[in-house]
């Protein structure tokens, strides 16, 4: 019983990581964060990319964003603040690049946008909102499908991210 107690525990302070200052403690380097431990002015020799919670700052040091790096990139749900502390914005990174749905927020707390990412680029419906929470546009932008894709592979489509359609309200 004590060995299991033992592992447990052992497992616990060994997985469980603080959130990192990203500025304070790592290095971005095209888009990846990399510790400072193994830091080198030369790419090649930066090995060791940060994996766990982080966090950015805004110049007062109230929160400007928090979430989890992988392989140093942003992964999975981030959050964003602004000066003032008031949620900003709310959604999943995936290698380093927006990827899937994501929400903005009024200072006040109302939804401002909602919509989805793919690869970084909007697709999709996009639907945005006045302080009040009224809908005030929509807009629908470009989806590549399988025939798409069989035009521009391997490269990325030149339409993605592109506004198709618009709807003021």
């Amino acid at each position: 019983m004590k060995h299991i107690i033992l592992l447990v525990a052992i497992l616990f302070v060994g997985c469980s990581k603080e959130p990192k200052e990203m500025e304070a403690v790592l290095f971005e380097r095209s888009g990846q964060w990399i510790t400072n431990d193994d830091y080198s002015d030369f790419f090649f020799f930066n090995r060791k990319v940060y994996n766990g919670p982080a966090y950015l700052l805004h110049r007062n040091g109230k929160k400007k964003e928090e979430g989890n790096l992988k392989n140093g990139y942003k992964s999975g749900t981030w959050t964003g603040w602004d000066k003032e502390g008031n949620k900003k914005y709310s959604g999943p990174y995936e290698y380093g690049m927006e990827q899937g749905s994501w929400t903005g927020f009024h200072i006040n707390g109302k939804k401002k946008y909602e919509g989805d990412f793919d690869k970084g680029f909007q697709i999709g419906k996009w639907t945005y909102y006045n302080d009040q929470g009224k809908k005030t546009l929509e807009e629908i932008y470009f989806v590549c499908d399988e025939k798409c894709e069989e035009e521009h592979s391997p490269r990325e489509c030149h339409r993605k991210g592109k506004v198709k359609q618009s709807k003021e309200f």
